[in-house]
């Protein structure tokens, strides 16, 4: 009997031993990250270069995660002074971009939250839910020239809205996330190779044509090493098993799994771009709710990836975030997913 289940023991030990290791290293990457970030704090609260535009709505959501209330609040203070409107938007001279709109405010007010912020958390609710489209559950990508919003919507346009719905009690909303992401993933004709991840709201439509030089914003090439939205696995994955702890029906677990599977069965070329972050977000979730060993095992890997791409002075950088604005944008979001991951190796 000893002989059987001291193997077992000895299993059991090893991932243990993994798990911490893993954890320690990753703690110092966080630290070295926030480091970073809070030497590019503001006396006025601000970050960087807020005149390079709206790359810092991340902030109060990683400085709060990572225990840096003062941080977190100085910046809220910072963009309820300069960016807040009297009819409760986000915008003025700093914002500059009209891409992600939604994604950007509700990333905020998620933050702002844990903040304790909640003027720019429920107080964003009503212009939030003006980019939500109640036919397919998503949210509409940017705003136009015109001032309108795009017929274009996608996974991880949505999944943002609908996390910071999960977080501020709108279930309703959140559940219409899994709707959209459902009908999107049952649309796929070719799967494994290819997922085409845009939804026309005036159509209903999967987005399967486009304009020449678009694919970025469409389609995922699953095999193909070249820089695309390697994203969509994982944040959809992360936003699934968020709501399925709220809400544990075994659908959105499964889809989840799907989701999750595909970054996974991605060419490994996908770890030479910055957007293969999030599909830690998927694996250190599933591995914390199901603790199966694959999500333990792809969550180790990117751990390494992000203690491997981590600069010595403790921001990360890729091609196209050469700026200071976007190497802090990158930042905030890459320490918000070291983060992920401690919690879900923490606690698988």
């Amino acid at each position: 009997m000893e002989n059987e289940i001291a193997p077992e023991l000895a299993e059991v030990a090893h991932g243990m031993n993994k798990r911490r290791s893993t954890i320690r290293s990753l703690l110092g990457v966080r630290r070295r990250g926030i480091e970073w970030l809070l030497g590019h704090v503001n006396s006025d609260g601000s970050i960087g270069k807020p005149e390079e535009g709206f790359h810092f709505y991340r902030a109060p959501w990683t400085f709060s995660i990572a225990g840096e209330s003062s941080a977190a609040s100085g910046v809220c203070g910072w963009i309820r002074e300069n960016m807040l409107t009297p009819d409760g938007k986000i915008e003025g001279p700093f914002r500059i971009y009209k891409d992600a709109y939604a994604y950007r405010n509700a990333t905020l007010m998620l933050g702002a939250h844990l903040t304790r912020q909640y003027d720019l958390s429920y107080g964003l609710i009503p212009d939030l839910m003006t980019w939500w489209d109640d036919a397919s559950g998503g949210f509409y990508n940017d705003l136009t020239e015109d001032g309108g919003k795009s017929d274009r919507m996608d996974i991880p346009y949505a999944c943002g809205p609908g996390l910071a719905s999960l977080a501020l009690g709108r279930i309703d909303i959140a559940r219409s996330v899994y709707g959209f992401l459902q009908r999107i993933h049952e649309a796929q004709t070719e799967l494994p190779d290819r997922f085409y991840y845009a939804w026309s709201s005036t159509n209903g439509t999967l987005m399967t044509s486009f304009p020449e030089g678009e694919a970025f914003w469409h389609v995922v090439e699953n095999q193909v090493d070249r820089a695309q939205r390697w994203t969509i696995g994982g944040i959809a994955a992360g936003f699934l098993c968020r709501l399925y702890l709220a809400d544990p029906r075994p659908e959105y677990l499964a889809l989840a799994r799907n989701y999750q599977a595909f970054s996974m069965d991605a060419t490994d070329g996908q770890f030479n771009y910055a957007q293969v972050c999030k599909s830690s977000w998927g694996s250190s979730l599933l591995y914390q709710i199901t603790g199966e060993e694959v999500y333990l095992e792809w969550g180790c890997r990117m751990s390494d990836w992000y203690v491997e791409t981590q600069q010595s002075d403790g921001f990360w950088s890729w091609q196209g975030y050469e700026t200071l604005g976007s190497k802090i944008e990158l930042t905030l979001e890459f320490v918000m997913h070291v983060d992920n991951l401690v919690g879900g190796l923490a606690s698988g």
